[in-house]
This record gives C-alpha cells, sequence and structure tokens, in this order.
C-alpha cells in the first residue's frame, strides 16, 4: 500500500519580526494584545528558528516555509531588518549593523538547514499595509484587500518584487504564499501574475501556490491550475491551524498540548479515509506562541504521532510533482 503524502505549511516566518503583532496594530486597527490580556512580543529570537530546525530534523518533517520579505514594512531582508521603532523615527545607525548581521544569521540558518526538507516562498511583501511600488510608501489597506480589486498588470510586478527581495538575499523560492486570501476575488489574474512572476524572476517553468484553506473537506488534493508553457500547481491546507490558540492562553500543560494534538491526528485521519492528502496549516506565531513556544510542543508530538500513519512526508515541489504526474496519466 503506498504511503501518502503529508505537508506542513508554515505561514508569516521572517526574521526577527513578529508580523502578526504588526498587522494586529496596523490592519486591524487594535492594541497590540492577546485574548487574555498579555502584549504580543515584538520579536522572535534567531534560536527560535533554531529550535524550530530540531523538530524539523528529529521528525524529518517537509513542506514549505514562509519568508516575508519586509516583514510589518520593517527594512527587509536582503538588505537587513530594522527595529520596528525605526520605521517611524528613522534607524538607530549604531544598532544597524547588529540587525544586518541578525538577518543574515536567520537566513543563513533557513538556506543551511531547512532547504533540504522544506521549499521557500515569499508572502507578499509585508504582510501588512500594502506598499505602492512607485512611491515606495504604504497605501493604508492591507495587501490582503488591495489584491481583490488589482490586475495581472498590477500583481505580476508587485509578486516579482517579493520574489527579487528574496532573490537578493540569496534564497531561491519555487513558489508564492498568500498573506490572507491574497488574489481570493481575481484568481485567475492573480495565477497568471504568479507564472510571469516567478519566468521573469527565476526563469521557472513549474512553481506552485498556497491559497486554498479548506480544512473543512476530506476528499481534497492538488490540483492543477494552470498548464499553458508554464504549470501552477495549487497547493490547498486541509487541515486548519490547531496551533493558533497557543498565541491567546497561558497554559502549556501536557493535557492542553495533547488535546490539540488529538484534534490534528483526528483530522489527519479523516482526510486519508476520505482520499485526501493531509497538507497541515501553522503559522510561525502559532509556533512561536507569544514567547512560550507551545505550538513548537504541539507540532513536535503531532509529527511523532503521525509516523504511525501511512504517510510520507513531502516538500511542496514534490507534491505538485507528484500533482502533475497524477494528471499526466490520465
Amino acid at each position: 500500500d503506498m504511503r501518502k503524502p503529508i505537508a506542513l505549511l508554515v505561514d508569516d516566518s521572517c526574521p526577527i519580526i513578529h508580523v502578526y503583532r504588526f498587522h494586529v496594530e496596523d490592519v486591524h486597527k487594535k492594541r497590540p494584545l492577546t485574548e487574555d490580556g498579555r502584549r504580543l512580543i515584538d520579536l522572535i529570537p534567531n534560536s527560535f528558528l533554531g529550535s524550530f530546525c530540531d523538530v524539523v530534523d528529529k521528525w524529518g518533517i517537509r513542506g514549505k516555509i514562509s519568508i516575508v520579505p519586509s516583514p510589518g514594512g520593517c527594512g527587509d531582508v536582503a538588505k537587513g531588518v530594522i527595529p520596528p521603532l525605526s520605521r517611524r523615527t528613522g534607524i538607530d545607525v549604531q544598532r544597524e549593523g547588529e540587525w544586518i548581521a541578525m538577518t543574515r544569521e536567520w537566513l543563513d540558518i533557513s538556506r543551511m538547514r531547512l532547504c533540504r526538507n522544506f521549499d521557500f516562498s515569499p508572502e507578499m511583501i509585508t504582510h501588512d499595509l500594502a506598499l505602492d511600488l512607485e512611491t515606495g510608501k504604504y497605501i493604508d489597506r492591507s495587501e490582503s484587500d488591495w489584491s481583490q480589486t488589482q490586475t495581472s498588470e498590477t500583481l505580476t510586478p508587485y509578486i516579482e518584487r517579493a520574489l527579487q527581495i528574496l532573490k537578493e538575499a540569496g534564497i531561491r523560492c519555487t513558489g508564492i504564499t498568500s498573506p490572507w486570501v491574497f488574489g481570493l476575488k481575481v484568481e485567475k489574474e492573480y495565477i497568471e501574475s504568479i507564472v510571469e512572476a516567478m519566468r521573469r524572476v527565476y526563469g521557472s517553468s513549474f512553481s506552485w501556490y498556497f491559497l486554498h484553506m479548506l480544512g473543512d473537506k476530506v476528499d481534497v488534493k492538488p490540483w492543477i491550475s494552470y498548464d499553458c508553457r508554464s504549470v501552477l500547481v495549487s497547493i490547498p491546507s486541509t487541515l486548519d491551524d490547531y496551533a493558533w490558540t497557543t498565541i491567546d492562553t497561558p497554559r502549556m500543560d501536557g493535557e492542553f498540548i495533547e488535546s490539540v494534538v488529538d484534534r490534528m491526528i483526528s483530522r489527519t485521519k479523516l482526510v486519508l479515509e476520505g482520499g485526501g492528502w493531509p497538507i497541515w496549516l501553522t503559522h510561525w506565531q502559532s509556533l512561536w506562541s507569544n514567547g512560550l513556544k507551545t505550538g513548537l510542543k504541539i507540532l513536535d508530538e503531532a509529527s511523532r504521532r503521525v509516523c504511525e500513519l501511512n504517510v510520507e512526508w513531502m516538500k511542496c515541489m514534490d507534491l505538485a510533482e507528484a500533482t502533475y504526474a497524477l494528471h499526466s496519466k490520465k
């Protein structure tokens, strides 16, 4: 009996900046607090990336990880992210070198320890307010909201800019991740833009994108969205982010962790029984759990338990290639 593909999609990750904390403030116009009233921490140390890599190595987890090119508009990963305060007050030059070094260290760890197991993608430019490419200023609309009224003529250079920053930072991207539901209402235009931007920046004619969250369906597998000179495969998530709850609770006890893992494993079995592929979704902030790292413990335990099922971890490109191969046989 062939093992079924399984993958992990990690959204919202980037060097140092806690992207979620800034989009709560900038996009949702709320105070950056957890639901139980704790302050959302501004920064996520590089040591957390190391801890994540340890869990990945331990269980052979595969999938994709986003790198937000200009997280929260705090500089960019090619030149070095900047302290969040500097977005408003101008950079503290004395500490600039320190921040560049921390950004480089994060990218180096990613390249050395994750590229065997994970594909990389941008999650558009800021995962926050949309950037006006001509003026370099931010528009008071989220990237996702802005995208829903665009055409391929405006989306292509936007995606191209995101890819270009990561390419300059030494990251090879094989696909694209939507921040929120970026491009959902104009998906045909969005698809064309992804294909064109990937061709322009990396010369790629085969890639994937993550937009659709289908955690309520059991028979879902990736599908081919575009097949005309270039191929684009849509990779949906089939498990919601069960670790998200860890952002808003201080609970770290074994009973709490087990209860979340139980839900993940039950859902994984349902998808397998329904003929779908279990594609887990999580977010950097869900794993970080506002500094408690409860989500990472949940991932560790869920990955241990999923070893007992008839599954094989795959990168997104592997999923895309398997999808194309299945389609070609028909």
